[in-house]
């Protein structure tokens, strides 16, 4: 039996170190959420046989390949099973799914996101330049994974302009405000969200990282009743997990309909930021509506109205950039 031990936030565990073949992931965000995984394992049926079995393979990086490059170019090969981006945290299908990453671990603590593709780019921000470990497997969309189809391989990651972990910006407490759309409105199946963070910057290529106070990304859930600074039962419901703070919800495959939105900013390991500073909002997605405009192009720097987010570490003034109407260009 494989032993669990207490993490340093209890509303997440910590499998004890084993090959990967036998090591559990963790995509059960509490205790309760881990017992109802494994309770439920016998319930999602991946194949009806070993003929017919999901199967997952590393295409690239190879195994001991040495990565000469900023960020991690990933390949995989997937037989008998189905990548659906659109079924994210909807109830499970047999042979529908995703892809979980993880460096340098496997619990939920090192997830760099999930994945509707067969190939996809891990950042490089802050690893350090040397021997890395990567892991994939195949998951429902729930996040549950599939333990047969777990792949490992080990690289030496060589990039020519290593990015180390950004410095810490402690501004407080952490929460955001909801921009768009307003609560109760009438959206189309696929819609813009833009959120304003408060003492928090998101930023994607820090997930499955080391913490730094100040910084993360976003969970996204649909229709999953939660209380304000409870921890989740389980991941169903997650749709994404944006280090930006505009991002584009695809709800097609929940239905027109009333929806419930909930958003949280999160750590780089996927813990919650305590006291949790939600939002949360109601739509209606109707075939009918107007489509909305595209959320702008956002980095996941904090949004405010003199200031254009570049990168992480870079802005610029309006005032310094602007060029006025009829003014002479030399």
């Amino acid at each position: 039996m494989v032993s669990i031990s207490e993490d340093v936030d209890s509303s997440y565990r910590r499998v004890a170190s084993l090959p990967l073949s036998r090591r559990s992931l963790l995509v059960g965000a509490s205790a309760a959420g881990f017992a109802a995984v494994l309770a439920s394992r016998q319930g999602i049926t991946f194949a009806s046989s070993a003929q017919d079995a999901p199967s997952l393979k590393v295409v690239s990086p190879a195994d001991g390949a040495t990565v000469a490059t900023n960020d991690i170019q990933v390949q995989l090969e997937v037989g008998n099973f189905k990548l659906d981006g659109e079924a994210f945290g909807r109830p499970d299908q047999d042979g529908v799914g995703e892809i979980l990453a993880f460096v340098d671990g496997a619990t939920i603590a090192q997830l760099t996101n999930f994945y509707s593709t067969d190939s996809f780019t891990i950042a490089g921000d802050g690893l350090e330049p040397g021997k890395h470990t990567l892991a994939f497997v195949l998951a429902s969309s729930t996040h549950v994974p599939n333990m047969d189809t777990a792949q490992q391989v080990t690289i030496d990651f060589q990039p020519p302009q290593p990015v180390p972990l950004p410095a810490a910006n402690d501004a407080g407490d952490v929460s955001l405000k909801l921009l768009s759309p307003e609560d109760g409105a009438t959206v189309p199946s696929s819609f813009p969200v833009q959120v304003t963070p408060v003492g928090f910057t998101p930023a994607t290529a820090l997930e499955g990282k080391a913490n730094v106070p100040g910084y993360g990304h976003y969970h996204v859930f649909i229709d999953t009743p939660m209380e304000a600074g409870m921890a989740h039962s389980s991941l169903a419901g997650l749709v994404l997990m944006p280090g930006t703070n505009g991002f584009t919800l695809n709800l097609s495959a929940w239905g027109e309909g009333e929806h419930t939105i909930w958003i949280e900013p999160a750590q780089n390991d996927h813990s919650q930021y305590k006291p949790v500073g939600h939002v949360e909002f109601k739509v209606t997605t109707s075939a009918s509506a107007s489509p909305a405009a595209s959320p702008a192009a956002d980095t996941g720097s904090p949004a405010a109205g003199t200031t254009i987010a570049m990168t992480d570490a870079l802005q610029f003034e309006p005032s310094a950039v602007t060029i006025k109407a009829g003014t002479a260009m030399t």
